[in-house]
């Protein structure tokens, strides 16, 4: 694909925005192509600073194997230009390969693209080959299938045959052979069917099982950054087509082997015969292949705007509520709409692209069904045949025409749909676009509970082309005993709620280091570090189990008495024994059928039951009234000095007596003492305090 344009603002725009489309075309993953893109326009940038806007750029993109390569020929003499360092993006400049001749400048970038279609259907066969005895059972059973399939037609023929001729013994024996072949295939064809469905849900259930272990792995941040809908996508429809990946391959190269079989013995009935109908297919699969090439592109941009789609809707149903009360109705139908127009304007182009190349197909073989009409004609004619054998021929002719060719159009498209399938699976469970949390080798057996923060920065917005983003932590350090009991406070957004995301591992920061028990948290495996924290934020959330199974979900061995004394110091236990089904109650999609307070105590008794050496509690009180509030401070009370408490709290009231508070302002720790000590000396302090007595 080639394009050329001015170096003008239009031209420029344009060109990046066809270079990314390309990429995407071919799954070049998502931040090459941000690298790319943001390097191509820097690149164009300079050259019209250099030449003007008149300047004639052009830019070629080509895959060869593993390899798409971006050719962009330039105006001779930016060399010197492209040396300059005080560029942002000057690194990436660097990525470009540089070459000059005939007066003209030429930069090369070079994508590696990840898979061959060897390495993809390895990955597919991976699920598979556990249920291997099943799918050779299946395979099997096809053989025979198709076996009976290219006998059928000559006993078909040989019915006709027998019925021009008056032959009334002929014609019973031939039907009866019909019959017979017919009900073995009946009983062989539920027989393949049985044997490839049982290898669909076993391979299914191993793929969805993996893909699932897989993207709890994948970090906050990459998390934060795709949304849901990408893979619900990848989860859902990508491993459905996976799991019939062989299944349907077997299939497909069966009813191939079919035709196969029919196509030789028209060879062994006429040459001439056999050459037409080859020259006919042959020109029809040519059709056909540029048809799936182009359709594997267009499916690859499709799927993405689905994504998109796709994820918005989960957004919109999660927080149905907050647009409802927003009176934002509008705007979410109207930014609704624009991503389905999208996905359908996407779907459509792919659709009518391939309906074009589809009829230019069937009308190649309608000709061709005419042409060897008169082909047999002229051979009856000519005595080379008998009107039998130009019978078969015809009844071959017509078994193998548009079948074969949909076959083959079948077969391509379903490959190259495996082919974009298996990219879009493996990308989430090895590619570096979905990075994956990854933790240490050393293991605490008996932790203390003892976190400190050296010199910590970090930034939730921070890249690896944005060297700061604005730091949400900024040199932050302290030290938090075992067994001590700390209050974070400041104001919203100073950082709070990011210590414990960082004490958690669910972001890595940026600098500096965190320490449990005096080892960096990097170094420890994830039991040391999740294993031995219990979390409850602000805005817990509850699984669309039972009120049982939530709970379980913290200590899967729970006891009866474990559950009923956790409940209790939570203060949610007479709740819970008020509801019809008790501990069983079904707990509605997040919890709605409960309480704000429910919630936040039915999370308090889940980290309860965790026995972690460090319990964090993010603001979990704060939709308690003072009474229940109360009881379950007396609670937390009961386990200090057994376990380190951390606190976030905007009433100050509720962690005036813990052990120190720690206030905190736009990252930094402006001091840290008990309540009475930073009454006396902490004016961000007793504001806070202040504004809330007044209150």
């Amino acid at each position: 694909m080639r394009w050329a344009v001015k170096a003008d603002a239009a031209g420029i725009s344009r060109v990046v925005e066809l270079a990314e489309k390309e990429a995407e075309k071919y799954g070049v993953e998502e931040e090459q192509r941000l690298r790319f893109t943001l390097s191509l326009e820097e690149l164009l940038l300079v050259c019209r600073e250099r030449f003007g806007e008149s300047a004639a750029v052009s830019l070629r993109m080509k895959r060869s194997g593993r390899r798409l390569a971006a050719e962009l020929t330039l105006p001779e003499g930016l060399d010197g230009f492209f040396s300059r360092d005080d560029s942002p993006l000057a690194g990436l400049l660097n990525e470009w390969e540089s070459r000059s001749g005939k007066g003209k400048s030429f930069r090369i970038w070079v994508f590696r693209l990840e898979k061959t279609r060897g390495d993809l259907m390895r990955f597919i066969w991976k699920y598979t080959r556990p249920h291997r005895g099943w799918f050779f059972l299946g395979v099997l059973t096809q053989a025979v299938l198709v076996a009976i399939q290219i006998a059928a037609p000559l006993l078909t023929a040989r019915v006709v045959v027998a019925l021009t001729r008056g032959a009334a013994e002929q014609i019973m024996l031939a039907a009866a052979s019909l019959l017979a072949v017919n009900a073995v295939s009946n009983v062989v064809s539920i027989a393949c069917n049985r044997a490839y469905n049982v290898v669909y849900n076993k391979t299914l259930t191993l793929l969805e099982a993996d893909l699932v272990h897989q993207a709890l792995r994948i970090s906050s941040r990459c998390l934060d950054q795709k949304g849901a809908g990408l893979f619900i996508q990848r989860l859902t429809q990508d491993t459905a087509q996976l799991a019939t990946g062989f299944n349907t391959l077997a299939d497909l190269l069966s009813q191939s082997v079919e035709k196969i079989g029919i196509m030789a013995a028209v060879l062994i009935l006429n040459r001439t015969a056999f050459a037409a109908m080859m020259g006919i297919l042959a020109l029809q699969t040519v059709i056909e292949t540029v048809r799936t090439r182009r359709l594997k592109a267009d499916d690859h941009i499709y799927r993405n705007a689905n994504e998109r789609y796709t994820g918005f809707v989960s957004e919109m149903v999660r927080g149905a509520k907050d647009v409802k009360l927003t009176n934002s109705e509008k705007a979410f139908e109207g930014e609704l709409s624009r991503r389905i127009i999208d996905a359908n304007d996407k779907r459509m182009r792919m659709q009518n692209r391939s309906a074009v190349f589809s009829l230019f197909r069937m009308e190649a073989g309608s000709f061709g069904t005419y042409a060897f009409i008169a082909l047999l004609a002229l051979l009856i004619s000519r005595g080379e045949i008998a009107p039998t054998e130009a019978l078969v021929l015809f009844t071959y002719r017509s078994s193998i025409g548009i079948s074969a060719i949909e076959l083959i159009g079948t077969l391509m498209a379903f490959v190259r749909g495996l082919e974009l399938s298996a990219e879009r699976v493996i990308a989430i469970i090895s590619s570096p676009e979905f990075p994956k949390d990854r933790f240490g080798s050393r293991h605490l057996d008996h932790p203390r509970g003892e976190i400190c923060f050296e010199h910590v920065f970090f930034s939730y917005g921070r890249r690896w082309l944005r060297p700061s983003a604005g730091w949400v932590l900024n040199d932050m350090s302290f030290t938090i005993r075992p067994g001590e009991s700390v209050a974070l406070v400041g104001e919203s957004g100073c950082g709070k709620s990011t210590v414990f995301n960082l004490i958690s591992r669910l972001y890595d920061i940026n600098e500096g280091a965190v320490r449990l028990d005096g080892v960096d948290i990097r170094e420890l495996d994830e039991a040391s570090i999740r294993g031995n924290l219990a979390v409850v934020p602000q805005n817990p959330y509850l699984f669309q189990l039972t009120i049982r199974e939530n709970l379980r979900l913290a200590k899967p061995d729970l006891t009866e008495e474990e559950m009923r004394r956790a409940c209790e110091m939570a203060c949610i236990d007479r709740d819970i024994e008020a509801m019809s089904d008790g501990y069983d109650t079904l707990i509605d999609e997040n919890g709605v059928n409960l309480s704000g307070g429910q919630r936040q105590r039915l999370a308090i008794a889940r980290a309860l039951l965790k026995d972690a050496r460090v319990l964090m509690l993010d603001e979990a009180t704060s939709a308690l009234d003072n009474i229940t509030q109360a009881r379950i401070q007396q609670a937390i009370a009961r386990i200090r000095g057994n376990r380190t408490v951390l606190m976030i709290a905007h009433r100050l009231s509720t962690v005036i007596h813990a052990d120190r508070i720690i206030v905190i302002g736009k990252g930094r720790i402006l001091d840290q003492g008990s309540h009475q000590e930073l009454m006396e000396r902490c004016e961000a302090y007793r504001r806070l305090y202040e504004a809330e007595i007044c209150h």
